[in-house]
């Protein structure tokens, strides 16, 4: 076919399935690459903070480009052949003003070379380069290669090229522009890994076609890249720009002599792929190796700021910046870093070290710290060390991703018949909890073998545990293994009950599961297994509540206890502002079932819900206190963080008593037990979703009344020293320009619960107090680094943030409770680091930039009857 004859680029679009086609016809011939043609090559990349547009570190690397082309099959097929000429790196000084200067650099190495590419139907099919070349340098030319891969017709498809595996929409602005959005690039070959499942980077990538005024060749080519790396919501935000332009030179080149056949290359060069492949160490470049020196100062630092564990301790910066550091030094140890790991181990004396070891080991996430853990505590074996093994199994329960040997061997030791008790439900818990990030089959095997236990269980405590373990896992598939569990008897009917009320609500949403529900909180059963149930019922109805007139009525009408007709006036009041089906059907009630807050006899059963917002994130504290008979049956505190993307639950405090109706001179409800109940009491706790083991207080009314004449408790006592790693994210990427970009994100949260009581006899009044401690810690770290050079960024963001919880109960005359909730001043910090090294002689350049702000305390506001009580107790701070 004459090469004079205009053909219509792309017309019958191969490879690419289009959602819409607008022709070129209309405009005209167009005749690309009929002829050479010189471009220059502008490419720079930078670095900077995520919220900033100055200040950054850059380099940019410019060149003249000659394209040839040499071979054509019908004006639709070419061999292109590439001449890199004179490429120079140019670089920025000290000062953000300063202009950019030529520096010497590997490029002074490449004066002029040669690169081919096959390019069919719009699409690059094979690249020609040369092997002995350094990768950087190759993948700067697949990115020069890759501008020359588009399409005319307007449409949506896939494509390869230096990115990877790309979903590409073409669209049309005028004539002679064109704009190609990619989107979704993947590498097989490349890092992008979430511990928490959410996406890390995200990406715009945006190139501009613009042909020239005849047609006949591109004038210019424009791609920009924008890349930002974590986000601000997580603290250690990054971002990296880059862009490559292509303008076309006013004299072109000589012609190059054609080339015989397609394929018909230099021997120098190679076929390859488009895509960029990374660097051969990339794990290593991702996470360097630590050594045993690192390894012992990173152990030493943990100890110190484990301190004591004395009220007052814990929850500091301190304890999340060690946790971040030995987190860091047990995720790539090297052989000998690993022999010091087992010295350590094997040859400590003191527990609070093993501890601290034992904890980071159960949060590391690599398989060799969960291997070196099951060595030295013996997990495989009957003897096992109890101590430091409660340690690593509380730590791997809230870790957000356990490698699956770790929950087969945590499944392993709670299904073995000989650890203690204890030790057994710390296992079960931690099994459960690694679940829920587990690959499917070791999932649904812990399910399996958890479900055939429970139906072997002969005894209450055999049931109370696999329940809890099961309600770990958080499966919807559980809901109805866990409503029978319900509706039985007993502690572990309760603690189905809160397993419920950790699944998805969609998962209860089911109207058989809400009519099972709501006879769960009709039927004559005790106190608290009726509010749990009303409660889970009144929380999951919230979103459709069509059915929850009968339930209401069905409380009214049968009388239901007086703390069950407040938790329901609560909870409704509590729910209706958030959820506007449920306030519209309040409104529609029957006035007597609008006014339970005054049908309802006078106590202390309450819910309330606060909530507090700061730095993107929203922070909600939700508290039911269950009364019966003058004395608390059970008080539940939540406290929910949620973010941009994410939620979290971060802790639940629940209290539970039993038979203290005698002590305050209360009578029990209907359905309670009498004078009969023994005292008893105990505390449950839950971090990030994950139930830990419980703790008894008392067991009977000597102990109770020992621990109150002896003052136990009356000074800040630790309730809880917990660290979770929040998660933490790899990325590799390609930019253009050949550089891999590196960036990888750490943080974690220390948590210190200390709790204090007074109780008074004779003035027959009792005060409690909670004070939570957290600091959270998070590190980011980008890096563009290739064989000219690298740009790097640390960002770093902490935050110490503190509530209290203080409630006063009067059951001298008739009972009141006053509940107290505040936050203090806290500060947050944000400090942003970037160095350039650039060139043969690098030259360095360092940026630094710091932030502090306070979010201030606040006392929460818990409704004006709380607050009359208050004023009538004289409740101070």
């Amino acid at each position: 076919m004459n090469r004079s004859i205009a053909f219509l680029f792309y017309m019958s679009v191969i490879n690419l399935a289009l959602s819409s086609s607008v022709s070129r016809a209309d405009y005209g011939e167009i005749k690309l690459f009929q002829a050479s043609v010189s471009y220059s090559v502008e490419s720079t990349v930078l670095l900077n903070d995520a919220s900033r547009r100055d200040k950054e570190v850059s380099y940019k690397v410019k060149a003249a480009l000659d394209v040839h082309p040499v071979w054509t099959e019908s004006n639709v097929e070419f061999m292109l052949k590439f001449d890199l000429i004179s490429p120079q790196l140019y670089s920025r000084g000290k000062h953000v003003s300063a202009e950019y200067m030529p520096m010497k650099s590997i490029w002074d190495s490449y004066s002029h070379t040669t690169f081919y590419a096959h390019w069919k139907h719009g699409l690059i099919q094979t690249a020609y380069l040369d092997p002995n070349e350094l990768l950087d340098i190759q993948n700067f030319k697949r990115s020069l290669i890759s501008l020359f891969q588009f399409q005319v017709v307007d449409g949506e498809g896939n494509e390869t090229d230096v990115s990877g595996m790309c979903k590409v929409t073409y669209e049309s602005a005028s004539m002679q522009v064109i704009r190609k959005f990619k989107t979704a690039c993947q590498s097989a070959e490349w890092v992008l890994e979430d511990e928490e499942g959410s996406e890390e980077v995200e990406a715009r990538r945006v190139t501009r076609y613009t042909l020239s005024a005849t047609l006949d060749a591109l004038q210019e080519v424009y791609a920009e890249e924008l890349l930002t790396l974590g986000e601000a919501s997580k603290g250690a935000g990054l971002k990296a720009r880059a862009w490559l332009r292509l303008a076309r030179a006013a004299a072109p080149p000589a012609s190059a002599p054609p080339a015989p056949a397609l394929g018909a290359v230099p021997p120098a060069l190679a076929a390859a792929p488009l895509a960029a492949p990374p660097p051969a160490d990339l794990a290593a470049l991702l996470d360097p190796p630590s050594g045993a020196e690192e390894l012992e100062a990173a152990v030493a630092e943990a100890v110190r700021a484990a301190g004591t564990g004395a009220g007052g301790e814990g929850g500091r910066l301190a304890d999340a910046r060690a946790a971040l550091r030995l987190g860091a030094a047990l995720r790539r140890p090297t052989p000998a870093a690993a022999a010091a790991l087992d010295a350590l181990l094997h040859d400590a004396a003191d527990p609070l070290l093993l501890d601290v070891v034992c904890a980071a080991l159960g949060q590391a996430p690599g398989a060799a710290a969960h291997a070196a853990a099951a060595r030295f505590l013996r997990l495989r074996g009957g003897d096992v060390a109890e101590r430091p093994a409660r340690a690593y199994l509380q730590a791997l329960a809230l870790t957000p991703r356990a490698p699956p040997p770790a929950l087969r061997a945590a499944a392993r030791l709670g299904a073995a018949p000989a650890p203690a008790p204890a030790l057994r439900e710390a296992a079960l818990l931690a099994a459960g909890a690694a679940a829920r990030a587990a690959p499917p089959a070791d999932a649904r095997a812990l399910r399996d073998q958890l479900v055939a236990d429970l139906a072997r269980c002969k005894d209450e405590e055999c049931r109370r545990v696999r329940v809890l373990a099961l309600g770990n896992m958080r499966r919807a598939d559980l809901a109805d293994v866990l409503l029978e569990q319900a509706e039985g008897a007993g502690g572990a009917a309760l603690e189905a009950l809160g397993a419920l009320a950790a699944l998805p609500a969609a998962a209860l949403a089911e109207p058989a599961r809400l009519r099972r529900l709501e006879r769960l909180a009709l039927e004559p059963r005790a106190l608290e297994l009726r509010a749990a149930a009303l409660d889970l019922l009144l929380r999951v109805s919230a979103r459709a509540p069509f059915a929850l007139p009968r339930a209401l009525l069905a409380l009214r009408r049968e009388s239901a206890p007086a703390p069950l007709r407040r938790l329901a006036a609560r909870r409704l009041a509590a729910l209706a502002p958030r959820r506007a089906p449920l306030a519209a059907l309040l409104r529609l009630l029957p006035q007597e079932l609008r006014g339970w807050d005054e049908l309802a006899q006078p106590g202390t059963t309450s819910v309330l819900e606060r909530e507090v917002a700061a730095g993107g994130w929203r922070a909600r504290l939700d508290s039911v206190q269950l009364e019966s008979g003058g004395a608390l049956r059970r008080g539940l505190v939540r406290l929910r963080a949620a973010g941009p993307r994410a939620a979290d639950d971060v802790l639940a405090v629940e209290l539970w008593t039993r038979g203290l109706q005698a002590l305050v001179g209360g009578a029990p409800v209907d359905d309670e037990p009498g004078d009969d109940e023994p005292a008893s009491g105990g505390l449950a706790l839950s971090v990030g979703g994950a139930r830990l083991p419980g703790v008894t207080l008392f067991s009977n009314q000597a102990e109770l009344l020992a621990h109150v004449w002896a003052g136990t408790a009356s000074e800040p006592t630790p309730v809880l020293r917990a660290v979770r790693p929040l998660g933490g994210a790899r990325a590799a990427v390609v930019l253009l320009g050949g550089a891999p970009l590196l960036y990888r994100r750490d943080a974690a949260l220390a948590l210190a619960l200390d709790a204090q009581a007074q109780v008074s006899l004779w003035s027959r009044s009792a005060r409690t107090q909670l004070s939570l401690r957290a600091a959270a810690a998070a590190r980011g770290e980008a890096r563009a680094a290739s064989a000219w050079g690298a740009l790097a960024a640390a960002a770093a963001l902490e935050a110490e943030p503190r509530l209290h919880i203080a409630a006063d109960l009067d059951f001298y005359d008739g009972v009141s409770l006053c509940v107290r909730v505040s936050t203090t001043d806290f500060r947050h910090s944000y400090n942003v680091t970037m160095t350039s090294e650039l060139g043969a002689a690098p030259r360095r350049v360092r940026r630094r930039r710091s932030q502090t702000w306070t979010t201030s305390g606040r006392t929460l506001a818990l409704g004006a009857p709380n607050d009359a009580t208050c004023r009538a107790l004289g409740a101070g701070d």
